[in-house]
């Protein structure tokens, strides 16, 4: 068993023993440590339980598995032919893991809001707009780090900073709507069966 498929072994448990929780890289070449930690404040004024460990625990989950997912994906496209499989197979697996934690996201937060079946839905779960939220994050810190080698890199930032501010705000507003009643979020299920025929 190789270091990496040990460590992804530690997040099993929590996801009830779902099998795709045995996906979760090591460290990463973005470390939630290196400026990642935190990601998600300011989206989460105004949320039930925003400061609970319970959603906490799995919001920095999805933000590691994310940045495992992006490593991999920048991997593979400098891989040689005879890699290219098995990264691939990492990507689906972390892919598998990261909608897995969004629905325990999703799951945690459902059971503060009420769901008031008359009111509009938003477009997306909370879960799907922090994890759209996390992959800007990462977007902006791996930009960043281009910054010595690329002149159009600052612009670059300064463009993903305002939408992830956006991203922020959105998710703020839809916080609001879902405790005030206004809205309600869309229905749980997910018909995309990962590692599946007829997906």
């Amino acid at each position: 068993m190789t270091k990496m498929s040990v460590q992804l072994e530690l997040y099993k448990s929590e996801l009830g023993g779902d099998s795709r929780a045995a996906m979760i890289a090591g460290a990463s070449c973005l470390d939630i440590a290196e400026g990642q930690r935190g990601w998600y404040e300011g989206a989460l004024v105004g949320m039930p339980s925003s400061c609970s460990p319970e959603l906490l625990r799995p919001l920095n989950r999805l933000h590691a598995v994310n940045s495992r997912q992006w490593d991999d994906e920048d991997r593979v496209r400098q891989a040689g032919d005879g890699e290219i499989p098995a990264i691939k197979r990492e990507i689906d697996e972390l892919n598998s893991l990261r909608h897995a934690f969004i629905e325990r996201v999703d799951r945690i937060l459902d059971e503060v809001w009420s769901a008031n079946e008359d009111v509009p839905p938003l477009t997306e779960s909370i879960g799907s707009a922090l994890d759209r939220l996390s992959v800007q994050t990462l977007r902006i810190a791996h930009t960043k780090r281009r910054l010595g080698d690329d002149a159009c890199a600052a612009e670059r930032v300064a463009i993903l900073c305002r939408q992830r501010d956006d991203l922020v705000w959105s998710i703020v507003v839809a916080c609001e709507d879902l405790t005030s009643g206004r809205r309600r979020t869309p229905r749980p299920e997910r018909m995309k069966l990962y590692g599946k025929s007829g997906r």
